[in-house]
């Protein structure tokens, strides 16, 4: 499973908690919500590799393994619309702490399977790994 994908403070900062709160119940939630959205985001790309910026070599070419599989670079750096994916996600459970928010509401025209919000699957989906039928 992938680590946090974002900090607490990143967290904080995009939520727009106050930093002089001292943490309590806001930094108890996002102990609990960073790791379970992060896995959430690792299971729906499925595939920890894709979370990260790929290893390029010399000549600027992304490194792949013996699968076609792009390499992550060392030390690992969250991809930026991977970070901004689950600051979405952060947002919506932290807005609709119950679930009932609209961004979690499947219309019949969308179909069925919507573990993250709409905003979050859009910029997630060139990552996710393919499933053989």
């Amino acid at each position: 499973m992938a680590t946090d994908l974002v900090t607490i403070a990143e967290a904080r900062a995009h939520l727009r908690l106050d930093a002089d709160s001292g943490g309590g119940a806001d930094d108890d939630w996002l102990a609990i919500f960073i790791p379970a959205i992060c896995e959430s985001v690792s299971l729906w790309v499925k595939d920890d590799a894709r979370l990260y910026l790929p290893l390029i070599d010399s000549s600027g070419e992304v490194v792949r393994d013996s699968s076609g599989e792009p390499v992550p670079d060392e030390p690992l750096v969250v991809r930026p619309v991977v970070k901004a994916a689950v600051l979405i996600e952060l947002s919506s459970a932290y807005r609709f702490r119950e679930g009932e928010g609209l961004d979690n509401v499947v219309t019949p025209d969308a179909g069925y399977g919507y573990v993250l919000n709409k905003a979050s699957t859009a910029m997630l989906a060139p990552l996710r790994k393919g499933t053989a039928i």
